[in-house]
């Protein structure tokens, strides 16, 4: 009887020692990911996780967005609860380069409609500190909405999130850009609401619609010093 009660202890041992799963990214950054969106009016917009990289000493995947006007990248890590971290970001058309320390907490980890957090970064006008301007912005991110969302690569249950303070330029007479480096309207102060999938990412921003998405494909890890060199 007692061998059996001890079987019976160290099965359930077993049963309670088993870890929870891992929570699904709203933002999958295995590198070799893609992801195509339209305008709705032929436009189009393809989003690419180009390979690891390291910014700051820190590792991140870069992604690269090419849209019909400019091409912008930015870099990402996922915390070990699922939350999301932007790191860096520059325009290769607008000169704009911007990197926050500590990285800038884009998703949490647990999402829910009216739930905002904060977070405040010391801005960096270069990929590493060597160019600071002692900037230190507090940026605020609210999930607005959430439930099915439908887009032309299918429904999905999604959560939207808005900032409610976006990234102004180095310079005073560049146009403003939100913390990916997205260069925001002329004029404009208010980056475009952006919806996630879990396990998909980005569905719709503004007027962007997903079409297709998959992934991923090995790829070579960069240096900092090579990821450098692209916006130079």
């Amino acid at each position: 009887m007692r061998h059996v009660l001890s079987l019976v202890s160290v099965l359930l041992m077993a049963v309670f020692a088993v870890p929870a799963p891992a929570q699904i990214a709203y933002l999958p950054l295995a590198p070799g990911c893609a992801w195509a969106y339209s305008d709705g009016a032929g436009q189009e917009r393809l989003v690419e996780a180009v390979g690891p990289a390291v910014i700051q000493g820190e590792d991140v995947v870069e992604l690269v967005w090419t849209e019909p006007d400019q091409v912008y990248h930015n870099f990402w890590s996922l915390g070990s609860t699922g939350a999301v971290y932007l790191h860096a970001a520059y325009n290769e058309d607008a000169g704009f380069v911007a990197s926050y320390s500590p990285p800038i907490m884009y998703l949490a980890a647990v999402v829910a409609t009216d739930r905002c957090w904060t977070s405040t970064a010391r801005i960096y006008w270069s990929l590493d500190d060597s160019v600071d301007p002692g900037l230190v912005e507090s940026i605020t991110y609210c999930v607005t909405a959430d439930g099915p969302l439908t887009v032309p690569a299918g429904d999905f249950e999604s959560v939207t999130v808005e900032a409610v303070v976006p990234i102004a330029s180095a310079s005073p007479g560049e146009a403003a850009h939100d913390a990916l480096g997205r260069r925001l309207t002329a004029g404009s102060r208010v980056a475009d609401p952006r919806s996630f999938a879990a396990g998909v990412g980005l569905v719709k921003e503004g007027v962007w619609e997903l079409t297709t998405y998959g992934g991923p494909t090995p790829s070579v890890a960069a240096s900092w010093g090579e990821v450098k060199t692209r916006y130079r």
